[in-house]
């Protein structure tokens, strides 16, 4: 309480107002290579064919991993942090088969020299589909839907009376149906992760808010003991929950450093920003 009304000096403000924090793009490792992202053109789906020829012939191109080339990562189930369970449901998991969950899902990491190179060659990756109806609002799916098995919900405070008592007995009622609209977490730092390996040990430089919950996705998505993760983000240029949870570039960034063998940074865009990561529902 004594701090309240009292203009208080943040320890980081300074080196953020004046360009000196650094942040999860700007850390620079030796021998660093630059991957790019190919997202989905479809929202429901599956791959039929990825023809990746054109781009793999373009100058810096180092790999380009697909569901067809990918490695085949461990995915054990991710231990409970902190008593926040997992959410309900099968975990997503990248480059491990031609199913199209989401629009814009990445189908494919571009990896060059230099992030140009990247960017160029994943435009002539060219993917083909066969497309299923996509469900948006769900009003469509109400029917499939499961009570999510992650235990009693916390009691924030002793309960107190009978709501549904009272409202069954209340002499008048008002019902309605309320909706409310997207927000996307959308800061003026876009996600971006540093990844690479040593005696097989990985180290990442990512833009989260919960680097233990980030240690211990990569661990169990891996098979590594969560000592064999280091995660390093000493700044969060906004985030507006968006870092909370474990991202999907983190693992794809690590995936491809482990495969070529050096270094790499996997840097979104800002159109990528609006669905490579979580939002508000």
């Amino acid at each position: 309480m004594k701090y309240i009304g009292k203009e208080m000096s943040r320890v980081d403000g300074v080196l953020k107002v004046t360009g000196k924090a650094k942040y999860a793009a700007e850390f620079a490792v030796n021998n660093m290579a630059y991957g790019f992202l190919v997202m989905s053109r479809i929202a429901k789906g599956k791959i039929t064919s990825i023809d990746t020829k054109d781009a793999e012939k373009q100058s810096g191109v180092i790999s380009i991993l697909t569901h067809l080339n990918a490695p085949k990562l461990k995915y054990s189930d991710p231990k409970d942090k902190d008593g926040i369970a997992p959410a309900a449901g099968q975990p997503l998991r990248l480059l491990t088969d031609e199913k199209i969950y989401f629009s814009n899902q990445p189908v494919a990491v571009v990896v060059a020299e230099t992030y140009e190179q990247a960017r160029f060659a994943s435009r002539l990756v060219k993917v083909s589909y066969e497309e299923e109806k996509s469900a948006t609002a769900i009003e469509q799916t109400r029917a499939k839907a499961y009570a999510a098995k992650t235990g009693d919900p916390p009691q924030l405070s002793m309960p107190r009376g009978n709501p549904d008592l009272a409202f069954e007995e209340s002499k008048i009622k008002f019902e309605a149906e309320y909706s409310i609209p997207i927000n996307h977490h959308n800061p003026i730092e876009t996600h971006a992760t540093t990844a690479f390996w040593e005696d097989g040990k990985l180290t990442v430089f990512d833009k989260s808010q919960w680097v233990q919950n980030v240690q211990n996705n990569l661990a169990s998505i891996f098979g590594i003991p969560e000592k064999d993760v280091t995660v390093i983000s000493p700044f969060v240029g906004g985030a507006f929950g968006s870092g909370l949870r474990p991202n999907q570039h983190p693992a794809l960034a690590a995936m491809a450093a482990q495969v070529i063998k050096r270094p790499v940074k996997l840097v979104l865009t800002r159109q990528q920003m609006f669905t490579a990561h979580g939002y508000r529902p």
